[in-house]
């Protein structure tokens, strides 16, 4: 009963995007873009449009979630997740801190731990697309032809585990580092604490990510903050928007590094994959979308 209370603490807090919070800020800034766009018809439809929550697309972002977390209530994920411990002892096995008695707010610390995560995604996401032996993985996300909140965890489980594992590694070593030059003798408590501007951005905007609902920012702010509508691009079969805004929080790293595209109007997109290798993961069957992309793996130019 411990661990179920863990799990469910773990997946409904504050670190999960199905948190009632979470899911409450999306129903009422859902509210304040129906009124604002006059949009016709009534509020739920709007919100949770039927053909959308429906599709078959949906009923295997389900079931690819009950997997995931499936992997993470037996703590096989938990084996690949090591941030924490990583950042800690890289930080207590540095020789020295840089900035003696260098002091620096938890306000501070939140920012500088926030930027570094975002800059490991961007460069982990940027990999599942460039790397040949990554993107079948990580064509399973891809391969959603709606998007809803819960497309968020369509992901392969072997993808899921590189994810987690590249991301223990790259934002680890970079935060260990950080912290081991200011103080050399962190807590992995004090480094496992809760980031305050992850938790803003989940707040704001992150289940309108995966969702029908465009927001865009403006090509200002956009150069600066990824918008709903951005990624919603990112999903796009467009070849203009291939590989394009692939932050998670942050559109600079997108920006200095030549993958930034930015909202100037309303666009008709249409998500999924229209690669005929990709075809067997556009069936939304559990089976090809789970088997497909080893096979790609083991055999690429079959």
């Amino acid at each position: 009963m411990e661990h179920l209370r863990e799990y469910l603490t773990g997946f409904f807090g504050l670190q999960g995007i199905l948190s009632p919070v979470y899911i409450l800020s999306f129903v009422l800034i859902g509210w304040g873009v129906f009124k604002w766009k006059r949009i016709g018809g009534g509020f739920w439809a709007f919100l949770l449009p039927k053909d959308v929550w429906s599709h078959h697309s949906t009923r295997t972002d389900i079931s690819l979630l009950l997997i995931g977390q499936s992997m993470i209530f037996f703590k096989l994920a938990a084996r690949f997740a090591a941030v924490p411990v990583i950042a800690a002892w890289v930080a207590q096995n540095i020789p020295g801190p840089v900035f003696d008695q260098a002091q620096i707010s938890p306000i501070v610390m939140a920012l500088l731990m926030f930027v570094i995560y975002d800059f490991s995604i961007y460069w982990i996401h940027r990999a599942n697309h460039s790397l040949r032996t990554l993107w079948p993985l990580h064509a399973v996300h891809h391969s959603a032809a709606v998007l809803t909140p819960l497309t968020s965890f369509r992901a392969h489980p072997l993808g899921s585990l590189v994810t987690i594992s590249l991301n223990t590694v790259i934002f680890g070593t970079i935060f260990g580092l950080l912290i081991g030059a200011v103080n050399p003798q962190p807590s992995v408590a004090e480094i496992a604490g809760a980031n305050a501007f992850v938790v803003a951005i989940n707040l704001l905007v992150t289940n309108f990510h995966h969702s029908h609902i465009w927001i865009s920012f403006g090509p200002v702010v956009e150069r600066i903050l990824i918008s709903p509508a951005q990624h919603q691009v990112h999903h796009s079969t467009n070849p203009l928007h291939l590989n394009k805004n692939l932050g998670q929080s942050l559109a600079i790293w997108d920006w200095i590094f030549g993958s930034l595209y930015l909202i100037r109007k309303d666009e008709k997109v249409t998500f999924g994959l229209d690669s005929p290798t990709d075809a067997p993961l556009m069936t939304q069957r559990l089976g090809p979308i789970l088997l497909t992309p080893l096979r790609r793996m083991l055999f690429p130019t079959s």
